[in-house]
């Protein structure tokens, strides 16, 4: 399983009411630019007007081998950005029912203090930083907006980096650096279908 790490290329977020962070709200029809998201593996990924929001959002299709199917990611440091108030991981997503499928949201913060995150050729696992993760199924058809509490994640490489979920930009760290996206099925050999839109941290409640 492949999982390339792209690092180097800034995110750019735009600051919203109520102490949030727009990770990307997909408005601009692209998922390879401003920002970039890479995807891995057998997922399928296109900017859809029907069903979103507003504007674009991200369809997510693909066939599963062992549950798996694959993924996507961005990179989120950015100078000076300080994410260490953010309580909550903010997603809209429509579903098609039962057999939507599972993903698994992966954070990673910067422990070594190089604003890169260095992985195990084999299981492309960190091996200097932490990776902390949250599983949601989607098993409801239509959209639904989900809140995921960070302090829900749950550190998934215990034994590498300092095991502290550190956001903030201290003594040279990146802080939280990037998000993948890991896509399930709902069945061993199954698909998942979805669409995603408004990926951002929040601080508090949303409004």
């Amino acid at each position: 399983m492949k999982r390339p790490i792209i690092a180097g290329f800034l995110l750019i977020v735009s600051m919203l009411p109520v102490g949030a962070v727009m990770v990307d709200d997909f408005n601009d029809g692209e998922f390879k630019k401003s920002p970039e998201w890479w995807t891995f593996d057998k997922v399928i990924v296109n900017a859809t007007k029907n069903p979103a929001k507003s504007g674009y959002a991200l369809a997510i299709k693909g066939a599963a081998r062992d549950w798996y199917v694959g993924g996507l990611g961005t990179y989120i440091a950015k100078d000076k950005q300080d994410l260490s108030k953010a309580s909550a991981l903010d997603l809209d997503i429509y579903g098609y029912g039962p057999d939507s499928g599972t993903l698994k949201v992966e954070l990673y913060d910067d422990d070594n203090g190089n604003w890169q995150v260095e992985q195990d050729n084999k299981t492309f696992s960190p091996i200097y930083d932490d990776r902390f993760a949250y599983e949601l199924k989607i098993d409801w058809k239509g959209w639904k907006h989900l809140s995921l509490p960070l302090a829900e994640f749950v550190d998934t490489n215990k034994g590498e980096g300092d095991n502290v979920w550190n956001p903030q930009q201290n003594n040279g760290s990146g802080g939280l650096l990037q998000m993948q996206i890991v896509f399930l099925a709902a069945s061993k050999t199954g698909k998942v279908n979805f669409v995603l839109d408004n990926v951002e941290f929040r601080e508090g409640k949303r409004k």
